[in-house]
C-alpha cells in the first residue's frame, strides 16, 4: 500500500499525460522512483473505484486542419435521452456527447454533442448526415459555432 504523498505524486504526473514512448507506464514509474507494477495497480484501483474511467489522447483539432468547432444542442424527450445519447456518442465524427439538465424556460436542451470541421458547411453537412443516417430528424437541435479556441488539456489534480 502506498502512502498519500506517493498517490499525490502519481496523480500529478498522470494529469500531465503519459510519455510518448514504447513503454509509457514503465517510463513514468521510473521517473517517480516506483515499481511499474505498483503504478499499474494504483491506476487499476482508480479505475475500479470510478475515480477515472479511461485515458485518452487530446488532439488540438486545429493542428490537423479542423478550424471550425460546434456544439450541437439537442432537445430530446427525457425518457429517450440516454438511448439517443448513446447512439450519438457512437458516431465517428462526434468527439463529445453528454447530458445536462434543461434550464427552462430559456434553455430546453438536454444533450450536447461536439463536431469539428474545416468550415461551417462541413459541420452542417456532417450533422445532416448523422440525422438522416440515424433517423433522428424529429428531435430539435441547434448548432452553436465556436468563436474562440481555448487551450486543450486533460484532467488536472489540485492540492
Amino acid at each position: 500500500m502506498m502512502d498519500i504523498n506517493q498517490q499525490k505524486r502519481i496523480l500529478k504526473a498522470l494529469s500531465k499525460g503519459l510519455p510518448i514512448c514504447e513503454e509509457p507506464y514503465k517510463e513514468l514509474a521510473e521517473s517517480l522512483n516506483i515499481d511499474e507494477q505498483q503504478l499499474l495497480d494504483f491506476v487499476q484501483e482508480l479505475k475500479d473505484s470510478n475515480v477515472i474511467s479511461r485515458f485518452g489522447m487530446i488532439v488540438n483539432p486545429e493542428s490537423v486542419g479542423y478550424h471550425c468547432n460546434a456544439i450541437v444542442v439537442w432537445d430530446i424527450p427525457d425518457d429517450e435521452v440516454d438511448e439517443i445519447g448513446t447512439l450519438l456518442g457512437l458516431q465517428e465524427k462526434i468527439s463529445l456527447c453528454y447530458k445536462r439538465p434543461r434550464k427552462m424556460p430559456d434553455w430546453p436542451y438536454n444533450l450536447f454533442t461536439m463536431l469539428h470541421g474545416k468550415n461551417k458547411q462541413m459541420i452542417i453537412a456532417e450533422l445532416n448526415h448523422i440525422v438522416t443516417e440515424n433517423d433522428i430528424g424529429q428531435y430539435a437541435c441547434d448548432i452553436l459555432f465556436s468563436s474562440k479556441t481555448f487551450k486543450h488539456s486533460g484532467a488536472r489534480t489540485f492540492g
